[in-house]
């Protein structure tokens, strides 16, 4: 595409230096990922800025610079290369994505959902509605990027602007019309899906994360409100109305006469509620309840967040215009969620479970469920990620030790952060009289203490890494699967332990 037609009515553009005719073959943001006659967008992040791998971004064989107008940071322009200057990079990368894979949202059906806690398992449900509805589906999310018979690890929850085009676009070329994807508020506020529109947008919750990138609560739903400005002309904005941040999305969805607003919640009164929620270790069962009529639903999953869940599924496939029975059985037919509350068969007398939990509040919905199952007591391993958010970590700390017989406290994903230092910040958060915690830095050795003291009765919860098969260090990024760690170590495998 010739780079006239790629930056054809882009906003905000400053000025121009070098020929519009070139030919462009793709785009890339990172310098590593270019190739022959390439645009390079020159984004400015929070730890790298894409101006100082120009140099080497044009070496590689880029035609065309996308960067942002600086006075003080103007770059000598080569001959063979021409540079579009911008007010806003990541906006305008966006922008030019739309005109190179073309207007893709108007050319298939998209669900976004958004919210600190809920979004993958929402979105397996999602896919079983239109499994049972004999349609396909992609999903794009934070395990990782499916459709077509191809699973892609995950390297964000969404990705970035230019990756999340390409998928469209491989998604849209194998004839799969209807695409989930987890938004997160990074995404939101990063701009990567600014030129997508969606057929439903949905919010699960709100609660204390990423506040060291969005600095407050008030930034934070800010940011997953945009998700609700981007709804199609007669699409559904799906809001969780239990909870206390809902009142913002509610508005927003309200300021477009043309979307169509669908609650859920607990409490009747919603558009789509529960009620006679029973629990047990085998799952959920539940009359759900779509504005007056009933149907019972049964579910493997474990938990009051999880009815939660179902109910925006469930939202959503009204919103599908699917039948009570449709919905019912697309619930009933999704056995497990990878890395979410997924129980190890461990032919023990105690039970295992590992979760991703990662936050104050998603760990105390998992510690409350499997209190609900009545263990005799209950474990928990956990740590903290290095380089996050680490407001989290004191509450966390309290949570694990009020809620849990025994907590072992060990490292998550340390990253450049010394473990110490943050299993130090986790037990600021515990009450000085509780004495119910351990320390051990190696996880490994951590998830081998839990299920040695581990008795008849007894639960044990892994929790923080969930579905991940790494562990990230300084320097390095080792296999780490959780599931499969309990796995070997009750079976006695003598080499795995001894890593």
């Amino acid at each position: 595409m010739k780079l006239r037609r790629l930056i054809q009515n882009l906003d905000g553009i400053k000025d121009i230096k070098g020929k519009l005719s070139i030919e462009i073959k793709g785009i890339a943001c990172d310098s590593k990922a270019i190739r022959e006659a390439f645009l390079f967008a020159a984004i400015k992040g929070l730890r790298f800025n894409g101006a100082d791998f120009i140099s080497e971004a044009l070496e590689r064989g880029a035609r065309a610079v996308v960067m942002e107008a600086d006075p003080d940071n103007l770059y000598a322009v080569r001959r063979d290369a021409s540079f579009i200057y911008v007010g806003d990079t990541r906006h305008a990368i966006s922008e030019i994505c739309r005109n190179f894979y073309g207007n893709i949202s108007t050319k298939m059906g998209l669900i976004g959902i958004t919210g600190t806690n809920g979004k993958t398992t929402t979105s397996y449900l999602i896919e079983n509605l239109f499994r049972v509805k004999g349609e396909k589906a992609a999903v794009i999310g934070t395990i990782n990027y499916r459709f077509g018979g191809r699973v892609i690890p995950a390297g964000n929850t969404t990705p970035g602007v230019v990756g999340l085009y390409g998928l469209l676009s491989d998604i849209k070329r194998q004839d799969i019309k209807n695409c989930i994807l987890e938004v997160s508020s990074h995404s939101l506020e990063q701009g990567r899906v600014d030129t997508l529109f969606f057929d439903a947008a949905i919010f699960t919750n709100l609660t204390g994360d990423h506040l060291d990138y969005h600095g407050s609560m008030e930034n934070y739903i800010a940011s997953k409100a945009r998700l609700f400005e981007k709804i199609k002309r007669g699409g559904f904005g799906i809001v969780n109305i239990d909870d206390a941040y809902s009142k913002k999305i509610i508005e927003t969805v309200r300021t477009n006469e043309d979307v169509r607003l669908i609650t859920y919640g607990i409490e009747q009164g919603s558009d789509v509620y529960a009620r006679d929620i029973d629990f047990s270790s085998e799952g959920l069962a539940f009359e759900l309840c779509i504005k007056g009529d009933c149907v019972d639903v049964t579910s493997s999953l474990i938990g009051r967040y999880n009815v939660y869940n179902i109910l925006a599924s469930a939202a959503c496939g009204v919103a599908l215009d699917m039948s009570l029975e449709q919905i019912a059985l697309a619930i009933k037919e999704l056995a497990r969620v990878p890395g979410r509350l997924e129980k190890i068969d461990c032919a023990r007398d105690f039970s295992v479970f590992v979760d991703y939990a990662h936050t104050e509040d998603a760990l105390a919905n998992v510690l409350v469920a499997l209190r609900r199952l009545k263990p005799k007591r209950l474990f928990s391993v956990f740590g903290c990620g290095g380089d996050r958010d680490s407001s989290k970590r004191p509450g966390m700390g309290r949570i694990a030790s009020e809620l849990s017989d025994r907590v072992f406290i060990t490292s998550d994903n340390p990253r450049n952060e010394d473990p110490m230092t943050i299993i130090t910040d986790i037990t600021k958060g515990i009450r000085h009289r509780r004495n119910n915690y351990v320390v051990e830095r190696d996880r490994l050795k951590a998830i081998d203490m839990a299920l040695k003291e581990a008795g008849s009765g007894d639960i044990v919860l892994v929790a923080g890494k969930g579905h991940e098969t790494y562990q990230i260090f300084k320097n390095t990024i080792l296999p780490f699967d959780d599931r499969e760690v309990v796995r070997r170590i009750l079976s006695e495998d003598t080499t795995y332990k001894n890593l």
